[in-house]
């Protein structure tokens, strides 16, 4: 597990906060997620993507970062602290970072109080019709995307080995594939790039009305 003085947490969810209301800049009948890019392309819009509040999310961004989340999920949560320290990191290099929730039988009011009370610093959306993961291929929580504005899909694997294959967590990860990916990117690197399959909890199926 990682460990931390209470005032490198406390510093590390305020610079994640600040960051999470500069994203959350009001855009007309909805939230603008901007990371220093373009408006994502005609691509997204089909995906009808909102936040935990039913308003539109539309990144606008060079690079989307999409994470997929299960609030009953150990590993997911674990995975929270690393991922608000690469949003915070990256955000200002052109990524966006969406927090998508795919359990169906969750109502939205226990994924807003999941998301406070885990205090994710990057913007959180409603995937439980799994209109993303199915874009992504995601098949698991805490499994990540990341795609291109134009919505080329440049990576999809695993935030890093922390938790090994049998479910055992290491002290620390020895390879961090997300990290790694986004600094490529970010140093002009085009990609895609392989991905490896992490452990976590197998996304279950959407609901049907």
């Amino acid at each position: 597990m990682f460990t931390a003085s209470r005032a490198a947490t406390a510093s590390l969810f305020l610079r994640a906060a600040c960051l999470a209301l500069l994203w959350a800049a009001p855009g007309r009948g909805g939230t603008t997620l901007a990371g220093a890019g373009a408006a994502a392309g005609p691509w997204w819009g089909p995906l009808q993507v909102r936040d935990l509040r039913g308003s539109p999310l539309t990144p606008a961004a060079r690079w989307i970062v999409v994470v997929f989340l299960g609030q009953e999920c150990p590993v997911s949560n674990g995975s929270i602290p690393v991922l608000n320290r690469l949003a915070a990191e990256f955000a200002p290099r052109g990524f966006a970072f969406i927090g998508a929730y795919v359990d169906p039988t969750a109502d939205l009011a226990a994924l807003r109080a999941h998301a406070a009370d885990y205090a994710i610093g990057f913007a959180t959306a409603d995937d439980r019709e799994h209109r993303l993961a199915q874009a992504a291929g995601a098949t698991y929580t805490p499994e990540v995307a990341v795609f291109s504005a134009a919505g080329a899909r440049l990576y999809r694997g695993r935030i890093d080995d922390r938790v090994g294959e049998s479910g055992a967590a290491r002290p620390a990860a020895a390879h961090q594939e997300l990290r790694d990916v986004l600094a490529a990117l970010s140093s002009g690197s085009a990609g895609p790039f392989p991905g490896r399959t992490g452990y976590g909890c197998a996304i279950p199926e959407a609901v049907r009305p």
